[in-house]
């Protein structure tokens, strides 16, 4: 299958070069709105293969013999699929490649489906039959009580074409959706009448197998961008998360913000705008919180599903601050007053929503919400070395250093008596967190608390991520550095999400001993940044040889086992690409720029 995408359209389309079967389809707004696109010809003609594939265009060669060929094929076609800002083409083009002429009759058998995305993904369809509508101008309409989704038709789908001898003759049809939002929430005030912007993706010249990295990682940002009311805004990844995560974007921005400043600053504005003001449990929303997730699709928009705005992400928060701050470091202050509303409410949730010994915790209030909510949200991610579950409230280790880094921004934020409070919430929390989570005979620090107290004693890579934050005593830097570098974590090709020596380990599971590019470049910043610049680059050259295997596209996850020579064990599902796989090949790029060929 191959995915393209430019702005909010998305089509996904079958090896057989047509979009049919599956999860093929052309998207839009969360909405699969064809199921099916598969052109009739009067001729057969037969698949070729793959001509040439980007991230917003495919085409395919398809061959076929004229009725006077005796042996030879002597007819071609090139059928093009290509992504435009808000249009959605097909192309074909045919050589004739015969003494005479040759009339082909062409026409596209189309199925609107409008299938929503958690549909798709569930593989449970709901009959939209009596919910669309077909006019003579080759207009559809999807319409419920929460929607309007309307495609039309630029062009003509059946045509006969009289193909000359040795001389090229096309045609095309266009297809553009757009949509209307009969209810209002966060998610829908975003793509209202959005603007098709342009952002700079101009970077500095690198050399030899870096400068293929960060071309790929450059071409998949570009693919990855939504057009939002506020500009462009990087989806999560493709082809189920082709929307907005607060997590996901947050990260990012501590990947790239001194590479990317302005799609840096339209997150923080985007995410500002989106977080909740209300109470709803089945979203899992707080006032002061950040988006975890925006869906605009029926299902979402119905109540469904709890995704139109979702906010079960205990990381978003202390990230979205944790991001402020170091904007403000790079940038200069004035972000503090262009997002003070949002530093505000987000102060406010921290200091309601903290416990006792000052940490930040979930317990998902939702019936069909996350019940983890920290970056390894499967459900069986919190688990102590001998497998048991970890029952909520649980505080997660890596939550705490954004913690800790929140209160940091939260200081320069605020002036005289409210930035001490903050300096000293920080010293607090990082006193209580290096004697409740440090491990003494790990000589490692916990994956979590759990809801008394206990620590979660499974050795991960989560703290590795507190390594880009202060909440680590400085002596205790290098004890996490070496653990992380031992052969139980680290695989020759990154570093596993779990120890191979605990009983849930699994180099093929989700978050229990996979390696997450992203992960491993979270630990890489924060090695490179207290000094450990060998560590950072040995895992920065495991991930470069990722990235070769892979066409120079890091992969959202891959299978933890052993390197050995240059085997690596795919992930069936990842995401391709993934916004902050993609974020890694840019740290990756910075950490090994110096020497590299």
């Amino acid at each position: 299958m191959y995915t393209i995408k430019s702005g909010n359209i998305m089509a996904l389309i079958g090896d057989n070069g047509f979009i049919e079967g599956n999860t093929c389809g052309l998207y839009f707004m969360d909405t699969r709105i064809i199921g099916k696109m598969v052109p009739e010809l009067s001729l057969k003609f037969n698949l070729l293969g793959l001509g040439e594939y980007r991230t917003n265009s495919v085409f395919f060669w398809f061959i076929s013999k004229s009725p006077d060929s005796l042996h030879d094929m002597d007819l071609i076609l090139k059928l093009s699929y290509s992504i435009d800002k808000d249009k959605f083409t097909v192309k074909s083009e045919f050589f004739n490649y015969s003494k005479k002429e040759v009339c082909v009759f062409e026409n596209f058998v189309i199925d609107y489906t409008f299938n929503d995305i958690f549909e798709i993904r569930s593989g449970k369809f709901e009959d939209k039959k009596n919910k669309i509508t077909k006019n003579q101008k080759e207009s559809v309409k999807y319409e419920s009580q929460h929607l309007q989704i309307e495609t039309k038709i630029h062009g003509s789908i059946s045509n006969e074409v009289n193909l000359k001898p040795h001389i090229l003759n096309s045609v095309k049809f266009s297809i553009i959706p757009s949509v209307h939002f009969k209810i209002q929430t966060k998610g829908t005030m975003l793509f209202d009448n959005v603007v098709n912007s342009n952002v700079n993706l101009n970077l500095p010249h690198f050399k030899g197998k870096i400068m293929r990295l960060v071309k790929k990682s450059t071409e998949d940002l570009e693919m990855l961008l939504l057009d939002t009311k506020y500009g462009k805004f990087p989806a999560a990844g493709l082809p189920w998360f082709a929307t907005i995560f607060g997590r996901d974007s947050l990260i990012f921005t501590l990947q790239t913000m001194d590479i990317f400043p302005e799609i840096s600053y339209n997150i923080l504005k985007v995410l500002a705008m989106t977080q909740s003001n209300f109470v709803d449990d089945q979203k899992d929303a707080l006032p002061g919180k950040i988006i975890h997730e925006i869906r605009v699709g029926e299902d979402a928009l119905s109540g469904k599903v709890p995704f139109s705005t979702y906010y079960g992400s205990i990381d978003a928060t202390p990230l979205f601050l944790m991001a402020v701050g170091k904007y403000s470091k790079l940038y200069g202050k004035s972000v503090f007053k262009e997002l003070k509303d949002a530093i505000e409410l987000s102060a406010r949730y921290i200091d309601e929503n903290i416990d006792s010994r000052g940490y930040l915790y979930y317990k998902s209030k939702s019936s069909n919400g996350l019940s983890n909510q920290g970056w390894k949200d499967s459900g069986d991610s919190m688990v102590f070395s001998d497998g048991k579950v970890a029952q909520p409230p649980v505080r997660l280790v890596e939550v705490q250093g954004y913690l800790y880094e929140a209160y940091q921004t939260l200081s320069q934020f605020y002036d005289g008596e409210r930035s001490l409070k903050y300096l000293s919430k920080a010293e607090l929390l990082k006193k209580n967190f290096n004697e409740d989570f440090w491990m003494e005979k790990e000589k490692f620090f916990a994956l979590a608390l759990d809801k008394d107290g206990r620590q979660v004693d499974s050795i991960t890579s989560n703290p590795g991520h507190c390594l880009m934050t202060g909440i680590i005593d400085n002596e205790r830097s290098k004890f996490i550095v070496d653990r992380l570098m031992q052969p139980d974590m680290f695989t020759g090709f990154g570093i596993r999400t779990m120890s191979s020596k605990m009983v849930s380990y699994n180099p093929i599971s989700y978050h229990n001993g996979s390696v997450w590019p992203h992960d491993t470049s979270i630990t890489m910043i924060g090695m490179w940044d207290k000094n450990f610049k060998r560590e950072a680059k040995t895992l920065g050259k495991s991930l470069l040889d990722v990235a070769e295997y892979f066409e120079w596209r890091l992969p959202e996850l891959f299978g933890g086992n052993q390197k050995k020579g240059k085997n690596i064990i795919p992930y069936p599902v990842a995401c391709s690409p993934q916004l902050w796989s993609v974020g890694a090949g840019f740290v990756i790029s910075k950490i090994l720029k110096e020497g590299s060929k």
